[in-house]
């Protein structure tokens, strides 16, 4: 008669019960939005438009005439539903200039002007309704590798955009390097949201989670990257571009050659590339995202990612520092303990948005510092890739907070 195992009964009822519990969760509903994710996936979706806006009109108009004059009248009609989208957002400060961007930008389309001219003002609206709805734009963990995306892309992309993006029309094709140069990678993964059925139906992307539409990303990135690796200097005269949230946010178009190219490269490779970013511009990115998820209202997410650039980006570093200016290390100890508690004590917003601009500050002070010298100035320049969007962002939160005049 075999021996009853006790152990082994309660392993089995174990594993019976999680199976049970993951069955039942996958059958579950998902939750539904909130009232700021919805307006976050509104306002994806005008960014959404007004990238293809930037990209496609050199093809549809040239020398001031149309050449496809299908893709032009489409591209006029992604700003005027652009505009229709803003509308159904919150009122802030700020909304009725974008409002009055998006009637010029819609002006200078029907003028025929020059694709330069479009494609900088159809980017900087989009731009400016992230900043204003808090868009987040960037993976608070690092990028996943294309890998994990090729079966995912000759399954449910390759019938439209061909094998590694050689797709027959000109709109489709996903290996023009001058094309692809005008998104950022954000921009890919804006384009598989699954909440909206316009761009390619629940039947692509209704079911892709974060991370493998992340994935995809990186993936088309690749089809139009250098096939040759930057140098590693590169990456010290341009740290901000080489991982999160520079990497994903930035559009190798509107930087210097050399910077873009390099990017190109770095977004379409995170595995190979994550070994190249220092640990403080990896934490100056964990920062940027922290205090947009904290001016977004998240509150969770900008403690975690507050938490995770200590983690990975300062504690790395310390030591260096340490050797090379011991009392910065002591305010930036100082700093990040004062922030975390703030958050946690849900200390007045102005309080903790000053504290993170005065730890973002000192972080990259202490990059510029542990830089080499002849990199330093081309670092400031990268640098203000992040202080520029955050300068943006902290504005337009004041501006929110701003008592209005009767």
């Amino acid at each position: 008669m075999p021996r009853f195992r006790p152990f082994r009964v309660f392993l089995f009822l174990l594993l019976y019960g999680w199976v049970s519990l993951l069955w039942a969760q996958s059958d579950a509903a998902p939750e539904p939005l909130t009232a700021q994710e919805k307006d976050q996936a509104t306002a994806a979706r005008a960014i959404n438009l007004l990238s293809f806006v930037a990209v496609d009109y050199p093809e549809a108009v040239v020398d001031s005439a149309t050449r496809d004059a299908r893709l032009y009248r489409q591209l006029q009609e992604n700003v005027q539903v652009a505009a229709a989208l803003l509308q159904q957002l919150p009122d802030k400060p700020g909304r009725a200039q974008l409002a009055n961007s998006l009637q010029e930008l819609d002006a200078i389309i029907e003028q025929m002007r020059e694709p330069e001219l479009v494609r900088r003002r159809a980017n900087a609206a989009a731009d400016r309704i992230a900043a204003l709805y808090q868009v987040p734009r960037s993976p608070a963990e690092m990028l996943p590798p294309p890998e994990e995306a090729e079966g995912l892309y000759r399954e449910r992309c390759s019938r439209c955009h061909g094998i590694a993006g050689r797709a027959p029309q000109p709109e489709r094709r996903l290996d023009d390097p001058n094309r692809m140069g005008n998104f950022s990678l954000y921009d890919f993964y804006n384009a598989l949201e699954p909440t909206r059925e316009d761009a390619h139906g629940q039947a692509i992307d209704g079911d892709l989670s974060s991370r493998q539409r992340w994935a995809l990303a990186v993936l088309v990135a690749g089809f139009s990257a250098p096939q040759v690796a930057p140098s590693a200097k590169l990456a010290e005269q341009f740290p901000a571009l080489v991982g999160p949230p520079g990497a994903a946010i930035v559009r190798p178009a509107e930087i210097p050659e050399e910077a873009g190219n390099a990017l190109r490269w770095w977004r379409a490779h995170p595995q190979q590339t994550r070994h190249l970013q220092h640990p403080l511009a990896r934490a100056a990115g964990l920062l940027y995202l922290a205090q947009n998820a904290y001016r977004g209202g998240d509150n969770a997410s900008a403690y975690h990612q507050l938490m995770l650039a200590m983690r990975e980006g300062f504690a790395p570093a310390r030591a260096e520092l340490m050797a090379r200016n011991p009392a910065l290390v002591t305010q930036l100890d100082q700093q990040w303990q004062e922030l975390r508690q703030s958050i946690l004590d849900q200390a007045p917003a102005n309080e903790v948005i000053e504290k993170f601009q005065r730890l973002q500050a000192n972080v990259v002070r202490g990059r510029e510092q542990l830089q080499p010298t002849s990199g330093a100035g081309i670092y400031g320049w990268a640098a203000l890739l992040f202080l520029a969007a955050l300068g943006v962002g902290l504005l337009l939160w004041y501006g929110l907070r701003r008592p209005r005049r009767g």
